[in-house]
């Protein structure tokens, strides 16, 4: 009997090993919100919403998709200044400490789960995705960006100039499509001029039209979703799709897909899930800005835009912002009360500006102006290109 119960215990402990790693193939995790990323930001907003539940994060292999989204966030935030050596190995120390900051191991100790891998979602009998074997339950999912496409055909025009710039930045040969006229043909004439005097003094130069293909549903299994003609997802206000549990941003929808605006799209639905509070997307106080040298940033309604929703008329104000750095010039949009509709602003202090200038919306405009540190360019003022027909702010 003794050798008997021996030999049991044995086979017991030499099963266990097998025991494991079959409860590890089925193992079922809850989560409050659960991010399925194919861009680094979401490293960041799994970070800093760490404190307001419990927080799953899927992310991809670290291919060469995953690398060209770190370098369009980080240039999105912190551009060279100058197009030489020291300055991009000066973005390149900046980036791999970013790299550092969100490790895998730091989102740990934040007390978020990382999950490398792929997966996709399974629908029935109960929503949840699955990485493997893992079966990943949470209360909300956020597709947090598509895939970007690496081929120029099917990017749009921002989408093109960044992909120019970053190759301009890194020393690679630009392609032959990338020669062709810098024009965002969806913005105001003002944006558009300077833009196209940016890149023309680089040297680069995107198509006239870009449109941006849908991503492709199939790997998520996004299928059961709703969409459109096209392929794009149905989106709400609120960034939710047609699954009450599922939300999307970025890459996921039509329009920009810039680094500033998915970083807020998913930053707001991201708190909305985890604070049970839902509330509507508000773009026109969101800044977002494209990463160039001499940047460009928006925030508000362009002329354009504001001609077509107030249907009255409206005053166009160049300004300008004077530092040992270097001169900034923007146009601002106001009503006819004198209150500021939107900016649009071009050099190194445009994208600090373009922050305090969407805190100052719907305020009185030359309050606004003093308070980011511009001023009204009195010699700009009068030329033709000021606005067709507009007030002058000058006496």
């Amino acid at each position: 009997m003794a050798t008997r119960a021996m030999l049991w215990q044995i086979s017991a402990v030499m099963a266990l090993p097998s025991l494991l790693f079959l409860s590890h193939r089925c193992m079922r995790f809850e989560y409050d919100l659960l991010l399925v990323a194919a861009s680094p930001l979401a490293l960041d907003i799994a970070y800093r919403c760490a404190a307001l539940g419990r927080i799953g994060i899927v992310i991809p292999p670290p291919e060469g998709q995953w690398q060209w989204q770190w370098q369009r966030w980080w240039l999105s935030q912190y551009p060279p200044r100058r197009l030489d050596a020291q300055h991009w190995q000066h973005f390149q120390a900046h980036l791999h400490y970013g790299q550092r900051r969100y490790a895998p191991r730091v989102l740990e100790l934040a007390g978020v789960d990382v999950i490398p891998g792929a997966g996709e979602f399974v629908w029935q009998p109960r929503c949840h995705f699955r990485v493997g074997g893992d079966r990943l339950y949470a209360r909300g999912y956020l597709l947090l960006d598509a895939p970007a496409a690496m081929d120029t055909h099917d990017m749009d025009a921002l989408d093109r100039i960044e992909l120019a710039c970053w190759r301009h930045w890194s020393g690679q040969p630009l392609e032959a499509d990338e020669q062709g006229l810098p024009l965002v043909a969806t913005e105001d004439a003002w944006f558009n001029d300077r833009l196209h005097a940016v890149l023309s003094a680089l040297g680069l130069g995107v198509p006239l039209k870009g449109r941006r293909k849908a991503p492709d549903p199939t790997p998520l299994n996004l299928h059961p979703l709703r969409r459109d003609a096209q392929g794009w997802l149905w989106i709400n206000g609120q960034g939710r799709t047609s699954h009450p549990q599922v939300y999307a941003c970025g890459g996921w929808q039509r329009g920009y897909r810039l680094p500033s605006l998915t970083y807020f799209e998913a930053f707001a639905i991201a708190r909305q899930i985890l604070q049970r509070k839902p509330r509507s997307l508000d773009y026109r106080s969101q800044p977002w800005w494209i990463a160039l040298p001499v940047p460009l940033a928006r925030v508000g309604w362009n002329a354009r835009q504001a001609r077509r929703y107030l249907r009255e008329p409206i005053q166009l104000w160049e300004i300008q912002h004077l530092t040992p750095e270097g001169q900034s010039l923007g146009q601002v949009v106001l009503n006819r009360q004198g209150r500021l509709l939107g900016a649009t602003l071009m050099g190194q202090a445009a994208i600090a500006s373009s922050r305090i200038f969407g805190r100052c919306l719907d305020q009185p405009a030359l309050a606004a102006i003093t308070y980011a540190g511009w001023e009204v360019d009195c010699q700009r003022q009068r030329s033709p290109n000021a606005g067709r027909g507009q007030e002058s702010p000058l006496p």
